[in-house]
């Protein structure tokens, strides 16, 4: 998850409430293990200081995240958000209420649902490059983006990168 923060100097406020935030969605239907696990990749990646569950215990609350994201100006939403749609992938599954929790924290941020949409499509194409590169059948990683969601213009162009 670390690629999508590049070119992002993200402040230890920004970190702390991308952390808090994915927890909190994570919570939604109950954090997996493989949810868990990229959290605390990135919490890691972060330098993060304090324990998982120090920061869910503080909660998440959309308003203050907001003016933290915005001072880091929309690249900074941007990477939250990508990253929120990664986390629902990290299971196998993705649930209507993380979804919802997603639409939640989009509209809170400012986004429409167009624009929100676009990330949704960035996460899944990030996951089908990631599938590329290791998966030597084109065919299963077409499948695979087909079952996302993803337009066969999406999945041929992930497969070109």
């Amino acid at each position: 998850m670390q690629e999508l923060y590049e070119g992002i100097d993200l402040t230890a406020a920004q970190a702390e409430w991308i952390v808090r935030g994915l927890l909190d969605l994570a919570a939604v239907d109950g954090i997996h293990d493989s949810e868990r696990e990229l959290i605390a990749d990135f919490h890691a990646g972060e330098g993060g200081g304090e324990s998982l569950e120090a920061l869910a215990a503080k909660g998440f609350d959309l308003t203050e995240a907001a003016g933290v994201f915005a001072a880091g100006g929309a690249k900074v939403t941007e990477a939250f958000l990508v990253s929120a749609y990664l986390l629902i992938y990290a299971d196998g599954s993705h649930s209507e209420a993380e979804r919802g929790r997603i639409a939640e924290y989009g509209t809170a941020l400012g986004l429409s649902h167009g624009e929100l949409e676009e990330l949704h499509v960035k996460a899944r194409l990030y996951v089908l490059q990631s599938l590329a590169h290791i998966l030597w059948n084109r065919d299963t990683v077409k499948q695979i983006g087909s079952s996302m969601g993803l337009s066969d213009e999406h999945i041929n162009a992930a497969l070109e990168n």
